[in-house]
């Protein structure tokens, strides 16, 4: 039962810790995009989801990820051993769908990228 904690606690500090590693590389890329031009970001990026001009020569160019993972379920277990029983519940046997999402948002100043923002819980670098 030790082993089974201590490879648990393992894999948990592992996914902490390349989440934390994924998030810097982010803010890093999206660092790197300041005072670069729009026409800059579209070639590389692709075409934002929005765009929108929030004031002369100032717009927001925003890009939007999203994607679903389904996990499957385990099948229900029932042991009959002679007289005794059992039953074993190990999860849901329809299985669950997480949807995750990433929004990027770049500032532009007349065609110079000045500021950006992000939310999400899938903001990596691909």
């Amino acid at each position: 039962m030790k082993k089974i904690i201590k490879f648990t606690s393992f894999v948990i500090v592992c996914a902490v810790g390349t989440a934390c590693q994924s998030v810097q590389e982010y803010e890093t890329t999206l660092r790197s995009w300041i005072g670069k031009s729009e026409a800059q970001l579209v070639s590389s990026w692709g075409a934002p989801t929005s765009m929108e001009t929030i004031a002369p020569g100032r717009q927001l160019f925003t890009y939007i990820k999203q994607h679903q993972v389904f996990v499957p379920g385990e099948a229900l277990n029932y042991t009959a051993l002679g007289e005794n029983a059992e039953y074993n519940n190990f999860g849901d046997s329809l299985g669950e769908t997480f949807e995750y999402f990433c929004r990027t948002t770049f500032t532009t100043q007349d065609d110079i990228i000045v500021n950006y923002s992000w939310e999400g819980d899938s903001c990596l670098i691909e």
